[in-house]
């Protein structure tokens, strides 16, 4: 599976690398990372190329198995209309990543945009219009709004929205992976309000599916 996640920087995109990666590890699952960073480390443009394969299954022969469990991740960069999920913190930063988008790729984005001195608005019907020609198959979440709303911080957004992703089967991780990934990526006085964070999708949901 492919996964791209794009938005700026401080938005929680490498965290949420770490958190995938650990949650590949628990599962026994072969993994390649990529990182892309603009020209700051915050507010520049920020992206992770995350691709797994299937579960390992042991074997004697260790190089047949790193052989049948790669299932085709030769490379940590996903590849032109290769995306199955792109998870967007920014509207717009997930708007420019359409070219790793197929007809049957699924977007995940957070409605909202953080403006800089080139563009000062940004909406979804601006994304729709991007993105809507490439893939019917789009949720749009105010991932930030209500984290600010229900934990009195926007800094879980990126954990929300990787929750929703999870709640909405929308990727194969169980969930004690994922919370064992939140464990070992966020800081100790930190993890119960990323994990509410996770969880705070099931209970309540403000999205749109297009």
């Amino acid at each position: 599976m492919n996964i791209l996640i794009t938005g700026v920087g401080g938005q929680g995109i490498i965290t949420l690398k770490k958190v995938l990666s650990y949650a590949s590890i628990k599962e026994g699952r072969f993994f390649r990372a990529s990182e892309v960073h603009g020209l700051s480390q915050r507010g520049g443009s920020v992206s992770v190329h995350f691709r797994f394969g299937k579960k390992v299954n042991p074997v004697r022969n260790r190089e047949r198995c790193l052989r049948s469990i790669s299932n085709g991740v030769n490379s940590p960069l996903i590849g032109r209309a290769e995306a199955d999920l792109i998870i967007g913190l920014d509207l717009l930063e997930a708007a420019r990543a359409v070219d790793f988008a197929s007809v049957n790729s699924i977007y995940l984005a957070n409605d909202y945009f953080i403006p800089f001195f080139q563009l000062s608005a940004f909406t979804k019907e601006d994304f729709l219009k991007i993105v809507k020609p490439m893939t019917k198959n789009i949720f749009i979440v105010e991932a930030t709004k209500i984290c600010q709303e229900k934990l009195k911080s926007s800094v879980f957004e990126s954990i929300f929205l990787l929750g929703f992703a999870f709640s909405k089967k929308l990727i194969p991780f169980k969930e004690q992976s994922l919370m064992f990934g939140v464990e070992k990526s966020v800081p100790v006085k930190f993890i119960k309000q990323n994990k509410e964070a996770f969880n705070l999708p099931r209970t309540f949901e403000r999205y749109s599916r297009l």
